[in-house]
């Protein structure tokens, strides 16, 4: 599904409520009051888009890509955090039944707030705001990634019920039914969502197991994994997948890594992963044979359309890893258009199958190390501007396609650097590494 399609359907699913009710039954309250209540529609349906933005839906993610739709799913979670924690500061009118009239049936000279509704309002109010600490300060916290996930997940279903019930008992708008229809639609979208997360897809996953895991460089192994009564994964190079490592399909201990094969390696799949977390750091000691299962493919960091006259992959560190598998694909099919890999790592020991690049005569590589060895006559110091400038000017002339994967500062640095020498956004193309 293309960008602006994505973008417009998320647009009219998190206005709907909001536009349903002024266009239904008319802005007539002061304009706080309209705005708080604008807020809290808009802020609820966005909530409830949020589900299916952190779902993972090829769907969504395929026209976007995965790190684009977490970046959304991140702000959109900002914005609306803001917009329901403040709108109940913004209301002006009067609440109770001393100030309900007869004839006010929609409730425009005073607020609609039974117990009930100030109850499960103040509950959401207060939920809303402790998933949004516990999600800054993620790190922080005295869990494992996989149980503040799971809590996460708990917490924002809870928070679905209790906005809903809230929204239903005390909205004026919300008593017209196509707005409520809609809150309840959008509500049983969110629930379905985690339902088929959490359920159905675990079911759906094919099993795996690990062929074998091996060092590739200082503190990074390799994974290869084999499909077990089937024929693998139809994937392109440079894509990506979420693995369960020596657990089982319900298991919510996953972590995305990219694919450092190419399609032509007869159904296995290898991946090349650095110690950096509580899990990554047991990788090593996984036993050969373990059951696995694969979530993907994912990801848009791919030559598919392409047409340029050469590439050129700009990676830091372990981002090599969709670069090996384009560059093994490449090779596999035949495709030798000149290319060029300019690969940063902080160490010697850190670079990722150098005999194996060092091999092809097509391809260009151009080591930078941070801490070069004494007697290093290669490239040193960081992939900054200057040096993005002074080895890929020639390649940005010739109207080559730029390929970017690293850590989001890097990939900034590289694409502005891209742009300074005249190099447009179609022909570059990035995937940054991400929290998951």
């Amino acid at each position: 599904m293309p960008a602006p399609l994505i973008l417009t359907l998320l647009a009219l699913a998190i206005l709907a409520p909001a536009g349903l009710g002024w266009a239904l039954l008319g802005p007539a309250r002061p304009w706080l009051d309209e705005a708080a209540t604008a807020l809290a529609l808009v802020g609820f349906a966005a909530l409830l888009v949020e589900f299916v933005l952190s779902g993972r839906f090829r769907a969504v993610s395929g026209g976007v890509g995965v790190d684009r739709t977490m970046r959304w799913h991140q702000r959109i979670g900002r914005v609306l955090t803001v917009a329901l924690l403040l709108h109940p500061f913004l209301y002006t009118l009067p609440d109770g039944a001393a100030f309900w009239r007869p004839d006010d049936v929609t409730r425009v000279h005073a607020l609609g707030l039974g117990r009930a509704a100030i109850v499960s309002g103040l509950l959401a109010w207060l939920l809303l705001a402790l998933l949004t600490l516990t999600a800054i300060w993620r790190d922080a916290l005295p869990y494992r990634y996989e149980t503040w996930r799971s809590m996460h997940g708990l917490g924002a279903l809870l928070l679905v019920g209790l906005g809903l019930h809230h929204a239903l008992a005390a909205g004026r708008y919300a008593a017209h039914p196509a707005v409520a229809g809609t809150l309840w639609a959008l509500s049983g979208l969110a629930v379905l969502t985690m339902a088929w997360v959490a359920l159905v897809r675990p079911l759906t996953r094919r099993p795996w197991r690990i062929a074998m895991v091996r060092p590739a460089a200082r503190k990074i192994w390799e994974v290869v994994l084999e499909p077990v009564g089937h024929a693998g994964l139809a994937y392109r190079a440079g894509q990506f997948a979420w693995l369960k490592l020596d657990r089982g399909p319900f298991s919510r201990r996953e972590h995305p890594f990219s694919i450092a094969s190419a399609p032509a390696e007869a159904g296995r799949l290898r991946f090349l992963i650095k110690e950096a977390g509580d899990f990554t750091r047991t990788i090593g000691g996984l036993p050969t044979g373990a059951r696995a299962f694969v979530d993907g493919p994912h990801g848009n960091l791919c030559l598919e359309g392409h047409s340029e006259p050469g590439i050129a992959f700009i990676c830091g560190g372990v981002g090599v890893a969709p670069a090996l598998g384009m560059i093994r694909h490449a090779a596999a099919r035949g495709d030798l258009r000149p290319m060029l890999l300019l690969y940063g790592n902080r160490l010697a020991d850190q670079i990722l199958a150098a005999e194996e690049l060092a091999a092809l005569d097509w391809l260009t590589v151009v080591h930078v190390l941070g801490e070069p060895p004494p007697g290093w006559t290669g490239e040193a110091g960081r992939l900054d501007a200057a040096l993005v400038a002074r080895r890929c000017a020639p390649a940005a002339a010739a109207g080559w396609l730029f390929v970017l994967c690293g850590p989001a500062p890097m990939l900034a640095t590289v694409r502005q650097a891209l742009r300074g020498l005249g190099v447009p956004a179609a022909r570059i193309l990035m995937e940054r590494f991400f929290d998951n």
